[in-house]
């Protein structure tokens, strides 16, 4: 296949894809360059990346190639650079992908084929819609969901923690607050365990829990760096690391243009990532809620079974708990204030959210209880010891110090917005639902999860009773325009729906 040679130079253009390029109209023309075709780029010292082409006539001059500075952030190259380029011609997982559209099952070579070239950017947007639309739009079978899930972790990198039995808890997202991982993983690794946590940041809700803990220390780490973090304290609480799953980056992205995420996308998701942990048991909590991702006791049904299924082929415990909400839990919604919560039940505060406390212990009970390190009540009483002694507090500081942040901070010292506006109420009665979507509008209004200081403190919670004029909840914001912002969004959603009888909800 034809190849030629251009310098690197840097444009200052933001693409919003690290891996276009831009060539001259004219070298383009001669060797037979459209726009957005995709090219195989190499250079000494680094690894071929396929890139997808747009073309100037001012932007650069001929014989050079325009890399955008996201470009040189993600692989060190140098302007001034000689590259070696070839077009890129059709992969032979374009075959596998229209096989699997005809209704036939591919091998699971063919899958590793096209997960592999989806990482390395082979195959553009359009084609992979295509498959993702074939594979999760539609019934998938248990093996092809196995081959798939193995794919999306043989593409990436694969941790092995020298034989130590590895625990994890996940939650399929959706409802406000619920920040329990953090007081999960200092019980847990405090208890001996191990559990070496990464989370997401948030994409539509106010905060991830990367987001919350950012607050506390940092979360970017290397895979390199994250062994010893986890031989210090037999856990670390970071927002992924690089190269685990890395297919599943991109098929989020381009999933996220679709209204809905079907069940078996989401569950591949989080065991491909669970599995390249070496994960051996895993708690999955599924919230239901109207307003959440899963619906219905149906729905929660379904994602039970996707779960349990694929554990049992990756030989993992997964035990998956499902519950009705109709709330936040915890009273914080957005980064700043959810690390407020979660410090305030660390520190065993007066003021710390009891709905918190109580769900962090019994998903850290569940969680002793599938390692095989505690049965029954038993598991419960060491988890809610572990947490009132002041133990878990101290073995969160150590994870924190070790990451990068200030062990000795005190839950009072997390800086919130200062501008505030009270919420009151304009009825009696008890407090039936607190709406996640409505929260979600707001805390976004006001810059969560980006601006960590800002976001909503609940007075009254789910079951509680309120007066009229009460303070139902603050909004806390780090300026008076998004104030306003999030004062207009209000006028259009309804947090709270208080009911006014006098029997019961």
């Amino acid at each position: 296949m034809l190849t030629f040679q251009l310098r690197t130079t840097f444009v200052d253009v933001q693409t919003g894809d690290e891996l276009s390029v831009y060539l001259h109209r004219r070298d383009a023309k001669e060797h037979g360059i459209g726009e957005k075709d995709r090219l195989i780029i190499g250079w000494r010292g680094g690894s071929p990346t396929v890139v997808t082409v747009n073309l100037t006539s001012s932007l650069i001059e001929r014989g050079q190639i325009g890399l955008c500075q996201d470009f040189k952030k993600r692989t060190g190259i140098k302007k001034e650079e000689l590259v070696k380029i070839q077009l890129l011609g059709t992969p032979e997982s374009v075959k596998h992908i229209a096989k699997r559209l005809q209704g036939q099952l591919l091998t699971y070579r063919e899958t590793l084929a096209i997960i592999k070239d989806i990482v390395n950017y082979r195959l553009d947007d359009a084609v992979i819609a295509f498959y993702l639309s074939k594979v999760f739009f539609t019934n998938i079978s248990e093996q092809e969901l196995y081959h798939i899930t193995r794919a999306m972790v043989e593409s990436g990198q694969q941790f092995n923690f020298d034989g130590q039995l590895i625990v994890d808890k996940h939650s399929t997202g959706g409802l406000a607050g619920n920040r329990i991982t953090p007081i999960i993983v200092a019980i847990i690794s405090a208890l001996g365990l191990t559990m070496p946590k990464t989370s997401s940041r948030a994409v539509t809700s106010p905060a991830g829990t990367a987001d919350v803990f950012e607050v506390l220390a940092p979360v970017s780490f290397s895979p390199r760096e994250i062994k010893p973090l986890l031989k210090k304290n037999n856990a670390f609480l970071i927002w992924g690391a690089d190269g685990i799953a890395p297919a599943d980056d991109r098929i989020i992205e381009i999933a996220n243009e679709l209204p809905v995420e079907p069940f078996t996308k989401l569950v591949t998701s989080i065991m491909a990532k669970k599995v390249a942990m070496g994960v051996n048991c895993l708690i999955v909590d599924v919230p239901i809620n109207p307003t959440a991702k899963v619906k219905s006791l149906e729905e929660a049904r379904e994602i039970e079974k996707l779960f349990v299924d694929l554990g049992r082929l990756f030989k993992m415990k997964v035990k998956v708990v499902f519950y009705a909400s109709f709330g936040p839990i915890g009273r914080g919604i957005g980064p700043a204030l959810e690390a407020r919560d979660v410090l305030r039940v660390l520190q065993q505060k007066d003021d710390r959210p009891a709905d918190l406390q109580k769900k962090a212990v019994y998903y850290s009970a569940e969680l002793l209880k599938l390692a095989g390190r505690a049965k029954g009540s038993q598991a419960n009483r060491q988890a809610l010891e572990c947490l009132t002694s002041g133990q878990a507090w101290k073995q969160m500081q150590k994870i924190i110090e070790a990451q990068g942040g200030r062990p000795n901070i005190d839950s009072e010292d997390i800086k919130i917005g200062r501008i505030t506006h009270q919420v009151k109420a304009e009825e009696s009665g008890s407090v039936r639902m607190i709406d996640n979507k409505a929260l979600g509008w707001i805390n976004r209004s006001l810059g969560n999860p980006t601006i960590k200081q800002a976001g909503i403190y609940l007075h009254r919670l789910v079951g509680e009773t309120v007066e009229k004029g009460d303070t139902l909840f603050t909004i806390y914001a780090t300026s008076q325009a998004r104030l306003k912002y999030a004062l207009d969004a209000l006028k259009k959603n309804k947090i709270y729906h208080i009911y006014k009888g006098n029997g019961p909800l």
